[in-house]
């Protein structure tokens, strides 16, 4: 199959967003990884040894996987929640136990184009800054917006992140490389914690490959024109390039990163 160059010069987040609202009802069943790299972040977090965040902002909330895990652990008083999908907020407020005193309160929309409050002590976000377009001028934004020693701890898809999908169609993501985003962290804080995580699912078809990646609402082969021929032949390679005792398999690659604010 001739690859086709489909990266747009900027992500449309509109249509982000509504392919994640699309994804909601199937989203928790599918997010395999998504579920795996947030236990990986929650548990470089415990590692640091603070047992309570005050102030948490959460980037890319989504339907609340790592919300839950944030809120149970860290016990804030104020736990902001940003995502690009406001109908998310129902959502992720039902699966938290509000404490006396605790504050739980949207900060929706572009989390590029929104002001972030002051004296955070804690900004996280799990496999949801690959949809940003200004890492480094986002990065110092939060730089801003900590108090003096907080954590800046995040996880985002990168490079070769269906790598199997790009192969066959030329579609999907334009990912940085893992040494250039931890290097533009690197100017704004003092970094912990950064590695790469790969994990791969295995399905007993193509077909379910793409079911998968839709159900989890990443869109991923968006802006690819499939007709009936197209689609036969990129189950005929997938099968052919692409299958192991397991099954087809799909390839995600994480980056994990931990920095926290230097003193002035």
């Amino acid at each position: 199959m001739n690859k086709m160059n489909h990266y747009p010069p900027t992500i449309e987040k509109d249509r982000v967003a509504r392919s994640f609202l699309r994804g909601m009802p199937t989203y928790e069943d599918q997010a395999v990884v998504q579920k795996l790299v947030n236990q990986r972040l929650m548990e470089l977090l415990v590692q640091m040894g603070r047992n309570h965040y005050g102030r948490i902002l959460e980037i890319g909330s989504c339907t609340g996987m790592l919300s839950k895990l944030l809120y149970d652990t860290f016990s804030p008083e104020l736990f902001l929640l940003n995502d690009l999908v406001p109908e998310f907020f129902k959502e992720v407020k039902s699966k938290l136990s509000a404490e006396e005193g605790a504050a739980i309160l949207p900060l929706f929309g572009d989390i590029e184009h929104l002001e972030l409050p002051a004296d955070l002590d804690l900004v996280t976000s799990s496999s949801t800054f690959q949809w940003l377009e200004n890492l480094p001028r986002f990065f110092a934004k939060v730089q801003q917006s900590l108090s003096e020693g907080s954590v800046f701890a995040f996880s985002m898809f990168g490079d070769e992140t269906y790598y199997e999908i790009k192969e066959l169609t030329g579609a999907g993501l334009r990912y940085p490389s893992f040494v250039n985003v931890r290097d533009k962290v690197a100017e704004n804080f003092k970094i912990v914690h950064a590695d790469i995580d790969r994990d791969r699912l295995y399905f007993d078809h193509p077909r379910e490959v793409l079911d998968h990646i839709r159900a989890t609402g990443v869109g991923g082969v968006g802006g690819f024109s499939w007709t009936p021929r197209r689609y036969e032949q990129f189950v005929d390679e997938y099968i052919d390039r692409f299958s192991t005792e397991q099954g087809v398999m799909l390839s995600y690659v994480s980056y994990l990163i931990i920095a926290q604010k230097r003193g002035e």
